[in-house]
Parts: structure tokens; sequence; C-alpha cells
């Protein structure tokens, strides 16, 4: 993610300046702890209707130290509120000049995630941002479904859904978010709505990006494998890529959402790789983790778009077009902005929330029953 630009901040601040009713900002820190990604969107919560602009801010180095300091931890541990106020400021830095009329939905960061025992951690106060935005905040989004028996994730599923009709396919498809975790929706777009049993299927896959990056910070000190560089000249251990196929904890069928501490053992692994290959080999676990589930899964998707940071690791993506069955395009191909798909599918839940519209069901996070999860925050005060 790239700082700033302050001519295109100030770009989205005018845009937004002009935006009438039913527009939502949808905000997403992912995984990969690198900053925070806006998007405008106009939606009903059932239909796109149309896209705005977007905007980024990365954290900055000792920000982001931080935050991975704070990976795994739960609300009152230490250094929590430190990631907590870290995570607020940014949002607040790129809202802060956005239309007074849209209406924000805000994931926050996430720190820790244990479907298991029902508990997950995202940091950031939504009533906080209501506060001293002066707008309306949907957040909270997770919970209320752990709740209700599910996982938790993945959640952007529905928007999927309505992201396929918007596209006009009438063929299954898949949409596949290669972020720090990989998850899938694999969307019936005959389906009227989302809650229809058999439109979608969705789950978390395994690792996407989060490994390669950590091992490369381990190693190099380096953020990421830009471009999939360190892959391209590396050669997978293919052994280390079986055992990593038949563990435990991959299923290759949903529900199911991870945590990236679930896949940690993989870094032990390859730690006495050489470095290409030890990239090589991380990158090739997330290849085939998603060519196994686009082989096993019941409803069988003729388009494939991949999304999420992992589309800029071309390495990544020719594999994929390479072994892949069916048609396999980026959203940039689909003329989407990959990096914001996620801030748009919070926007869009947002809508869903505030129409008491489900964001979860049974086939995508398996929760007992359709769950409007969300809480909404009006401000207290007046913005000054």
């Amino acid at each position: 993610m790239e700082q700033t630009q302050r001519d295109g901040y100030w770009n989205f601040t005018m845009k937004m300046s002009s935006l009438k009713e039913n527009w939502f900002i949808g905000c997403m820190s992912g995984t990969s702890m690198d900053g925070v990604d806006i998007a405008a969107i106009r939606t009903d919560g059932q239909k796109i209707l149309e896209f705005g602009p977007t905007a980024s801010k990365s954290f900055t180095p000792d920000e982001v130290e931080i935050l991975h300091m704070a990976r795994g931890k739960w609300l009152g541990e230490e250094g929590v509120n430190q990631v907590a106020r870290i995570v607020e400021e940014t949002h607040l830095a790129l809202l802060m000049q956005t239309s007074p009329k849209a209406i924000v939905g805000f994931h926050g960061q996430t720190l820790a995630h244990d479907p298991g025992n029902r508990k997950t951690h995202q940091a950031g106060d939504g009533q906080y941002l209501a506060d001293n935005l002066g707008k309306t905040v949907v957040w909270d989004f997770r919970k209320q479904d752990m709740l209700n028996g599910g996982e938790g994730a993945p959640l952007a599923p529905f928007y999927h859904f309505a992201l396929a009709k918007y596209l006009g396919i009438t063929e299954p498809c898949a949409f596949i978010n290669i972020g720090g975790i990989t998850n899938i929706s694999i969307v019936d777009p005959q389906k009227d709505e989302p809650v229809d049993n058999g439109a979608l299927i969705a789950f978390d896959i395994g690792p996407g990006n989060s490994l390669i990056d950590k091992f490369c910070n381990m190693k190099r000190n380096l953020p990421f494998d830009r471009n999939g560089y360190f892959a391209t000249r590396g050669k997978a251990d293919n052994d280390l890529v079986r055992k990593f196929l038949e563990h435990e904890q991959l299923g290759f069928e949903g529900p199911k959402s991870f945590d990236i501490h679930d896949f940690y053992f993989l870094l032990n692994q390859v730690e006495q790789l050489r470095f290409e290959d030890g990239v090589a080999t991380l990158a090739e676990c997330t290849i085939q983790a998603i060519s196994t589930v686009l082989e096993r899964t019941r409803l069988k998707p003729k388009h494939v778009v991949l999304c999420g940071g992992g589309t800029k690791n071309s390495y990544i993506v020719a594999r994929l077009k390479e072994i892949a069955a069916m048609e396999i395009q980026t959203a940039e191909e689909r003329g989407l902005p990959s990096q914001y798909l996620e801030a748009q599918a919070f926007g869009f839940l947002a809508a869903r929330v505030l129409g008491n519209l489900p964001t979860s069901a049974p086939g995508t996070t398996g929760c007992e029953y359709p769950t409007v999860g969300g809480r909404i925050s009006q401000p207290r005060k007046t913005k000054t």
C-alpha cells in the first residue's frame, strides 16, 4: 500500500462533497497490517448502484511494528489500547473531510480471532469515530454472527453476491480474496437473494500473503515479495507443500475461518530452505490450497475473480491461471479496484445493517440462521 497522495486524497474529498443519498464509506484494515483503505459506494444494501472514489493511508514503520507486536492479543492486554488509537486516528485522517451525508462502515483491525471459543477482537472504537466525525458509524460486524454459532468470517460473500449481479455474471462464479488469509465466495447468480439455499458457499481457504510477508521480513527485512520476484527465482519444496495440504487444519470446505497464527508452523518448516525456495514454497502452499478448493467444491464455478493484495503477486496469479480448469481473471481485468473491494464490502454491509438485512448466513459462516451483524453508533457530540 502506498502512502496517501495529497492530490489523490483531496480529489477524493472533492468528489465526496457532491455525493447524494445512499452513499456509504467502507473502511478496511486487513491482516497484512499495512494501512487503511476507504471506498465510497452507493447502495441500498441489496444492489450496487454506483461506485465512488477511493483512498488509502499507510501505517508508518513504527506503527506497523506496534501492530505486529499486538497480533494475537485480546482487549485489556498490553499494547492493545495503543493499537486502537493508531487505527482510530488513521481512519480519522482519511474520513474527516468526507461528505457528512455518507455513513461509515468500519471494520477495525483484527488482532485475534478464535471461533472455537466464539471470540474475536477488532481494535478500534466505532463510537469514538462517530463522535469525532459527527456521522453514523456501523461497526463490530462479527460478534453477533459468532454468538449465533457462526465462524465470524468471511463477511464479504454477501457483497460478492451483489457484485456478481452487478457484473452481469449468470453462471456460477467464485471470488477469491488473497489477503493475509485467503477466502472464497462461490456465488450462484441465478438465486434471488444471498440467503437463498445454495446461493452462496463461502469459507477461509488458508494462508494468503501474511506468511510470505513475514518470511521476507524475517530473512531480508523486506515488507513483501514485490511482484513475486523471489518466488519466481526459487523452487518450491513439493514435499513440504504436500504435507501442508494434508494438515488437519485444512478441510477444503466450509464453514471455516482462520487466524494467521494457525499457519505459523509453516514458517518453521521453510526456515532451513534457501530464501528464494522458502518464498516459492509458501507461495505454492497458497496456490495449491486454492486449486484444491476449486477442484473439490460442490458448486463448480465457471469463472473466478481474484482480488486482494495477492493479485499484485504476478507469480501467484500466473500459476493459478496455469493450473486451474476454469477462467481466472483478476478484479482489475474485470474493471474493478482489487485493493478496495473489501472496503467496498463493509460499506455495503453497513447499508444492510441499517436496513435490518442479514450480513451472514449458514452457507457463509455456519451461523444457525441468517444474522444481522454490526452495531450502529450515532455521534454523541457535535464534531469540532
